[in-house]
């Protein structure tokens, strides 16, 4: 009963091109496009295209495997299998609290489970686990508030301890699953839930998405620290978001080395608190 209905943002682009812009850095990275010239000759239309600091790589996406954030455009693209789709434009992003788990719901148990697979019944409230191989556990009652959205009809479900009331979910909005420590984004389209973060790298393409909730001590400094140092010249392209609003680095925030720091800058006028979610995007060094 495996859901693969999910993707997981890992690339970052300065965009679509035939051919990059003089004097690029190392880690700048391109979607080749559709009539690749100069240093992508040869290249295949829509690989990703990877700058080390003295050559070009390119890595083929696969269909469903790949999604990316284009900078140029501030688009968050899926790779069809034939070309890169604009999947949510990232100023559509609307926020919704937050949820304990992402599982298939239903009226019924499923025939079919893995050990260890999860399941909120919408007719009992209960949260059943799988113990074996088509064998499901007696269920456990959901708590009062307990908020968990649903990978088979793409809604919010909220228990008041005895029954669950369902709310839908917007398109571009999106939600922090506690238990992956991930950010969701609801694609309509589809639909499938996008997976931003989790705090996971993607080692062949060096680029890492963090989830950071602040604490007292950093509200305070005005800054947190990275799990990794940002790219030496690749400090520009680091994508910072609070609330689902894309924040504007130089502007609004600066990145240097593994530190994201405010001081003085406009992320000092929004007020944070200790608790507040930031999501940061960056090429690793």
């Amino acid at each position: 009963m495996l859901d693969r209905r999910f993707l997981s943002i890992s690339v970052t682009v300065q965009g679509i091109a035939n051919s990059p812009a003089d004097n690029p850095t190392a880690g700048t990275q391109y979607i080749v496009g559709s009539n690749p010239t100069g240093v992508f000759a040869g290249a295949t239309a829509n690989s990703i295209a990877r700058y080390d600091g003295s050559a070009w790589s390119f890595t083929a996406p696969k269909a469903g495997e790949l999604e990316a954030i284009n900078l140029q455009t501030g688009e968050i693209l899926r790779f069809n299998g034939s070309a890169w789709i604009t999947a949510i434009t990232i100023s559509t992003f609307q926020t919704i609290a937050p949820v304990l788990a992402v599982v298939p719901t239903g009226t019924a148990l499923p025939a079919t489970a893995d050990a260890g697979d999860a399941f909120l019944n919408t007719s009992d409230a209960k949260l059943y686990t799988a113990t074996a191989a088509n064998t499901w556990d007696a269920g456990t009652a959901t708590a009062n508030g307990s908020r968990y959205a649903s990978s088979t009809d793409f809604k919010i479900y909220q228990s008041d301890g005895t029954a669950l009331s369902a709310t839908n979910i917007p398109n571009g909005g999106w939600f922090l699953n506690k238990e992956e420590n991930a950010l969701c984004i609801y694609d309509s389209s589809v639909p499938a839930f996008v997976k931003l973060g989790g705090n996971s790298d993607s080692d062949s393409l060096s680029t890492a998405t963090e989830i950071h909730t602040l604490t007292a001590q950093e509200v305070t400094a005005k800054s947190f620290s990275l799990s990794h140092a940002v790219a030496s010249g690749q400090e520009d392209n680091v994508l910072l978001f609070v609330s689902g609003v894309a924040q504007a680095v130089g502007t609004d925030f600066t990145a240097s080395g593994s530190s994201i720091s405010w001081t003085n800058k406009g992320l000092d006028s929004l007020g944070l608190v200790a608790g507040d979610i930031l999501i940061v995007h960056y090429v690793k060094a």
